[in-house]
């Protein structure tokens, strides 16, 4: 037998370095991605244009953020994107492509329709689709019928070939950003989709039912299901809603749905599963788009492309160095930073900035994407600076400021005397193009009704016809404050790792007497009772008309804490119509102490505390807030932001801001920051219907 020898220390780096090689390539299996964007439709199409084009930059970015290369990155944008420009991207791109065990994402901005159903697999008789830029918006028989839109049949079918190569240890992303049908709307938004569906009026006629929240994109069969990779699907709205638009950090209109993925996706770990990417992307969008529920589908409780992507490192890099006084770093509003966050700048190796000292601190004075410009506190040298590891000791939560369209008459009596209160809170705006609308409602029993609306058309407001123009001003910058607020609340969320809580909703059976206004504990219900088929809860609201007894929903919550130090905390509720409530402590009750609501290390605290669901219906918002001292916001929310508090608890300052008190309104809704460490933020949404 052949022998040869080599030295111990030789072979020992070598299989070390052939073990590190060897992992690198296990956690970096083959990836590719396919972005579809069409934004030009073209006028003879009966189309309108929309701002698909933009949604490609931030989701490229995120996708290079967790692991994918430039070279595995594909986009086709309008001409190039046909039906059959689509097919044959798909099959160059992804099902040409595809290994097994590799991940791929597909991903299409543009407008969606629903279509007269071809072969009888939908319930209400329509099949979902995507419009590429070759499909006309309306039905003639016999001269155009829907054959250039791609089905979500069809679409499904090319997907499985994808799958069917990547093999049952692949993964498979797609997300949609597209709606597919919808009701009227009188917003100023951008919608992608129509209410026009591609159909006879004879087919309509006789398929009138709501629109279906299943797609039919999965059209893997029983028998060779286990031989795909699993794929799991996100939509921006079910098929029965329209999918509207919003706007980035740089005011730049982008897909609701692409927004709140790229955010979030960016943001992820290795271990975050697909459920908790959802539950995310809903928490961002209920902020941006709250007349919309997203959808998913698919094997939700899997990680995020098993678990092959690069996840969000605990601290950044410097990427530049422009002077002593001035670094660019690799993270930006993508990753959660904004403008006035503080970062704090360590030697290279530091693991725990508990008890260390910076080299530096910095605010962020421009966050881009994926990148921010740091202004230093303290020069540092260049070999310094691209050395530090950065961690964010300050979290900003972007400007508390809210801007709205007038859409009223020109003579309207309200006009000058609200223009005349902006004047004194520039944090609250008139603006073309923005986020809210004021108008005139349409509804003819109304009059001549104020209403605010959302710019996708959500009424946010009707203020009564007889109204004095002071109180119509007045009650409508109230509701421009409570919206801005509750949009702020809904964006922050902050992971202490010194305060690592969370909580849980537990569902039970009340009955109510509307005698007494009290209602009495029966009995714990199911979570899985009150899930659909996303993962998202849905409550009944209690029915305020009933005369006598009934059943009604409620909760009662569970608070974990996983550190290693006391928690107290307090549970704000945001409604769907802004406002925003003290739960715990209860505001109703005086007698409950800040104090007396903590949950000691590695333990589970449940208040008894019964809570029981009212309206108004719609997609509602709880932050549980954790802090190492007791926390008390009643005061705070009970006067509008006014009291002045004497605890030294961080959030309620911040939270007294939200309100728009004289501070924040003077400077027009400045950023507000709080430390990283101090406090703990974490967010459930579920639907009151």
């Amino acid at each position: 037998m052949l022998q040869i020898t080599y030295p111990v220390r030789w072979v020992l780096s070598f299989i070390f370095c052939f073990a590190i090689g060897w992992k690198a390539l296990a956690a970096d299996p083959p990836k590719s991605a396919l972005l579809v964007a069409i934004g030009n439709y073209p006028p003879e199409t009966g189309w309108p244009a929309i701002s698909s084009l933009n949604d490609v930059a931030i989701i490229k970015k995120a996708l290079l953020k967790q692991g994918f290369s430039e070279n595995e990155i594909h986009v086709i944008t309008d001409e190039a994107a046909t039906k059959a420009g689509i097919e044959q991207a798909i099959q160059k791109y992804l099902v040409e492509t595809a290994k097994p065990g590799g991940v791929a994402y597909f991903h299409f901005s543009g407008h969606g329709q629903q279509v007269a159903d071809d072969n009888g697999d939908e319930l209400d008789g329509y099949d979902e689709a995507i419009v590429p830029i070759n499909s006309p918006l309306k039905f003639q028989e016999g001269v155009y019928e829907g054959e250039n839109l791609l089905r979500d049949d069809e679409l499904g079918q090319l997907l499985d070939e994808v799958r069917r190569k990547l093999g049952p240890k692949g993964n498979m992303l797609v997300v949609l950003d597209a709606c597919h049908s919808g009701t009227g709307t009188r917003g100023i938004g951008k919608a992608r989709g129509t209410q026009t569906k591609m159909a006879s009026e004879a087919y309509q006629a006789n398929n009138s039912k709501t629109g279906s929240d299943v797609s039919g994109m999965d059209g893997s069969t029983e028998r060779d299901a286990n031989l795909l990779a699993p794929m799991v699907s996100f939509s921006g709205a079910a098929a029965h809603q329209l999918n509207f638009e919003t706007k980035d950090e740089d005011k730049n209109g982008v897909g609701s749905l692409s927004y709140a993925f790229s955010k979030k996706f960016a943001a992820a770990t290795p271990k975050t599963t697909y459920r908790g990417l959802f539950e995310q992307i809903k928490l961002e969008m209920s902020a941006i788009a709250p007349s919309q529920n997203p959808q998913v589908e698919g094997a939700l409780d899997q990680e995020i492309m098993a678990g092959n992507i690069v996840g969000s490192p605990e601290f950044y890099r410097v990427t530049s160095w422009n002077d002593p006084g001035s670094v660019v770093v690799e993270a930006g509003w993508l990753h959660g930073l904004q403008n006035g966050a503080v970062l704090g700048f360590y030697p290279p190796e530091t693991r725990t900035i508990a008890g260390a000292t910076p080299l530096a601190k910095g605010t962020v004075i421009s966050a881009e994407p994926t990148t921010s410009t740091v202004e230093l506190s303290t020069d540092l040298e260049q070999d310094v600076a691209m050395s530090a590891w950065v961690f964010v000791l300050e979290q900003s939560f972007g400007d508390l400021s809210v801007s709205f369209t007038n859409s009223l008459p020109a003579d309207h009596p309200v006009l000058p005397i609200l223009r005349s209160k902006l004047e004194k809170t520039p944090a609250v705006k008139e603006a073309p193009d923005a986020e809210l609308n004021l108008t005139l409602s349409n509804d003819a029993s109304r009059g001549a009704a104020v209403q605010l609306l959302t710019n996708s058309g959500m009424v946010i407001e009707t203020f009564r016809e007889n109204l004095r123009p002071e109180i119509l001003a007045e009650n409508i910058m109230r509701q421009l404050k409570n919206y801005g607020q509750a949009r702020f609340l809904k964006n922050m969320e902050m992971e202490s790792y010194l305060l690592p809580v969370s909580f849980e909703l537990v569902p039970i059976k009340i009955e109510f007497d509307p005698r007494t206004r009290k209602g009495t504990y029966l009995e714990d219900i199911q979570l899985s009772d009150r899930l659909d088929k996303n993962g998202t809860i849905h409550f009944k609201a209690l029915d305020e008309k009933a005369t006598a007894k009934v059943f009604c929903d409620g909760f009662r919550i569970k608070v974990r804490n996983d550190g290693y130090r006391p928690a107290y905390f307090t549970l704000l509720d945001i409604q769907p119509d802004n406002v925003v409530n003290v739960l715990i402590p209860s505001q109703n009750d005086r007698n409950e102490s800040p104090a007396q609501f903590v949950v000691q290390p590695g333990s589970i605290e449940e208040p008894k505390k019964n809570f029981i669901i009212y309206a108004p219906l719609g997609m509602e918002v709880f932050k549980l807030i954790a802090t190492d001292q007791p926390i008390d916001l009643r005061n705070v929310a009970s006067s509008r932001g006014q009291a002045k508090s004497a605890s030294s608890n961080p959030f309620e300052k911040v939270f007294a801001e939200t309100f728009f008190n004289d501070e924040t309104g003077a400077r027009g809704g400045k950023s507000l920051s709080m430390s990283a460490s101090e406090v703990n933020v974490t967010s459930m949404t579920f639907v009151i219907e």
